[in-house]
């Protein structure tokens, strides 16, 4: 059962992460959403590089955070004082004025200072730079080996599996967040996560039923004479859907849901680029396509598509 937990949150890490790049990533003019994607996995090397391998957060105030055991990603949100946020992004304004345009450098201080102009919607915590500055810190901080950048996204990734829920919990909100010294995490008791008391069944692991079998996902999938690309794309798409998203099972889904979906939803969580929001559209199109003619799409579709997918190619 444990191995399972530590399965699950270590994919929902995985997704997690992957999500975020794609939300700080602006508009990249000549620059695909791809080669940005690629880019972005590599923003913590930064942490590592001659210009930012100063860069740390104060070693003792992180160490006493650790000491009283307060939730990390709490540490990290007092950490980011208004001072500590101003010298960070003064830093990647130079960076960004230093380096080539639409180069791989240029790029990823572009995609920083995005997120920071859009904290309200993309939390400072889904930054794998500031959060590579913060593991480099705590490392010291704990006396431990230094991170390299051979090491970073196993740390990464080990930080996001010890607080999954804490960090669920501030994805849901971001707009309410406040950094600095009088940090709180909203929803949650003292600034921790709320305790109450369980029971054996309250403990047991809630398996949500999956929206639609995996049968009908891979015949889907087979059914389309697609490039690898396009397949590619259609996977990530639906993984949003189904696994962001999360809908109730197909026998619930309605027009209103799918437009809720595309219209509102994804706009909001994936801050998508026009090229982003015409692939979900269209591999929704044909998804509901394919359901519709296999009698599995429920009766209120009619013969009409959702307003969302009117135009979708």
């Amino acid at each position: 059962m444990v191995k399972r937990q530590q399965s699950k949150k270590h994919t929902k890490a995985q997704q997690r992460r992957k999500f975020a790049s794609r939300r700080m990533i602006s508009n990249p003019q000549a620059a695909t959403q791809k080669r940005l994607e690629e880019l972005l996995s590599t923003l913590p090397f930064l942490a590592f590089s001659e210009r930012f391998e100063d860069l740390k957060f104060d070693i003792q105030a992180v160490k006493e955070g650790l000491e009283a055991e307060t939730p990390e990603p709490l540490l990290l949100m007092r950490l980011l004082t208004e001072e500590f946020l101003e010298g960070f992004r003064a830093r990647f304004e130079e960076f960004e004025r230093e380096t080539t345009p639409q180069s791989p450098d240029n790029l990823l201080a572009k995609a920083t200072i995005h997120q920071l102009d859009h904290s309200n919607e993309i939390p400072h915590l889904s930054n794998p730079m500031i959060v590579a500055v913060y593991l480099k810190t705590r490392a010291e901080a704990l006396g431990e080996e230094a991170l390299t950048r051979e090491t970073i996204h196993d740390a990464l990734n080990d930080y996001e599996v010890r607080n999954s829920e804490l960090i669920e919990l501030i994805s849901e909100s971001p707009s309410e967040l406040i950094y600095g010294p009088e940090a709180k995490i909203p929803g949650s008791a003292d600034s921790g996560i709320e305790e109450e008391a369980t029971t054996d069944s309250d403990s047991k692991e809630v398996v949500r039923v999956p929206p639609i079998s995996e049968e009908v996902l891979a015949d889907f999938r087979e059914s389309l004479d697609w490039s690898e690309e396009d397949l590619s794309r259609l996977d990530e798409d639906l993984e949003v859907f189904l696994d962001d998203f999360q809908p109730p099972v197909y026998q619930e889904w309605t027009p209103d849901l799918i437009d809720e979906f595309i219209n509102e939803w994804f706009v909001r969580e994936a801050n998508p680029l026009e090229e982003d929001l015409a692939s979900m559209r269209k591999n929704m199109l044909y998804f509901l396509r394919y359901l519709r003619e296999k009698s599995l799409l429920p009766s209120c579709f009619g013969d009409t598509r959702p307003a969302s997918l009117e135009g979708a190619a």
